[in-house]
């Protein structure tokens, strides 16, 4: 007998940042996310996430409105039916709800870690294979100070925490954004992997 969706929860939390967080569009003190939990009729369990940045301010999403769509429409819509059927869940979805990506990505998660769990596979295998056996971590330099950014890159580092830094860049004039990377990026040099992400603002 194929599982079918019981189940499906969610549940806002906002996580603390260690320092203000600042990027493009806003000055972000915790990053709030909406956590998923879906239930199948078989008793197992997936979990998603959605994720969106500063309430509005980075996408038509807010964590709110994530939370309510999955609540009082997506789950409507989904309860019952063939828990396994990605692609049917997916089709019914994009069929009765326009947009709500975030809302729709996070359910989207919690059907294939189930998934994976009942055939006993990692989520990895049912998309086709892992590529990687593992991936660095970026750790965000966005204290939006260049000395501070450039103390905190250099601690990591010391403590071989980190070896790959991503900047916040964009909220300031393209000059000063030009000279905080450059600034960074000799002070770190060789000793570590630097990009930057502008957050839209270009």
């Amino acid at each position: 007998m194929t599982a079918t969706v019981e189940r499906i929860e969610s549940w806002i939390v906002d996580v603390p940042t260690i320092r203000p967080h600042k990027l493009s569009m806003t000055t972000m003190g915790c990053q709030t996310l909406v956590i998923v939990r879906l239930t199948r009729s078989d008793g197992i369990c997936g979990i998603g996430e959605a994720t969106t940045i500063g309430g509005l301010s980075y996408g038509v999403e807010s964590p709110e409105a994530i939370s309510s769509a999955i609540t009082h429409y997506l789950t409507p819509l989904l309860k019952g039916q063939p828990a396994d059927n990605l692609n049917a869940l997916t089709a019914r979805m994009n069929s009765a709800i326009k947009g709500n990506t975030f809302a729709k990505s996070a359910i989207e998660t919690a059907l294939l870690d189930a998934q994976g769990k009942a055939l006993g596979l990692p989520v990895s295998a049912l998309l086709g294979g892992a590529l990687q056996t593992a991936l660095p971590v970026l750790w965000t330099l966005a204290s939006g100070d260049t000395a501070k950014d450039i103390a905190e890159g250099e601690t990591l580092l010391a403590g071989r925490r980190h070896q790959a830094f991503k900047l916040k860049i964009g909220a300031r004039e393209l000059a000063t954004d030009l000279r905080h990377t450059r600034a960074i990026v000799e002070a770190l040099g060789d000793r570590a992997s630097i990009r930057v992400d502008v957050n839209q603002a270009w």
